[in-house]
């Protein structure tokens, strides 16, 4: 299957170190996509994260975030299957969102954000 932009993926390994959050598919390959990440972390603990219009995870139907910088998912994660699909107007959000131009793995990001974001200060 091939997936397309907007579509919601979960890797098949979902351990808290793995594919443990949804991701938005934005473009690569099935095994390896480059997506943003979705998440229940507000804006106030994580400046990353831009508050979406919908709510995706059928499993907790709190507030929803993506975090706003391209993440390259990790083959060995597991296969990833589509469970959902954005709306148009959050993925418009997104795409105009995003700042980066090169993905970044989990862990260089989690190291580039450290001690804040460079790119979204955190202002709350």
């Amino acid at each position: 299957m091939n997936h397309k932009i907007g579509d919601i993926l979960q890797g098949d390994k979902d351990e808290f170190n793995e594919a443990y959050h949804p991701v938005v598919y934005i473009k690569g390959s099935n095994e390896a996509p480059i997506a943003v990440v979705l998440t229940h972390g507000g804006q106030n603990k994580y400046p990353c994260n831009i508050k979406l219009s919908g709510v995706y995870d059928t499993k907790d139907l709190s507030d929803q975030y993506f975090v706003s910088h391209f993440i390259q998912k990790l083959p060995d994660w597991g296969k990833y299957n589509k469970v959902n699909k954005l709306s148009q107007s959050d993925l418009n959000l997104i795409l105009e969102s995003i700042q980066d131009v090169s993905p970044i793995t989990w862990d260089d990001y989690k190291q580039y954000t450290k001690n804040d974001c460079p790119d979204h200060k955190n202002t709350i």
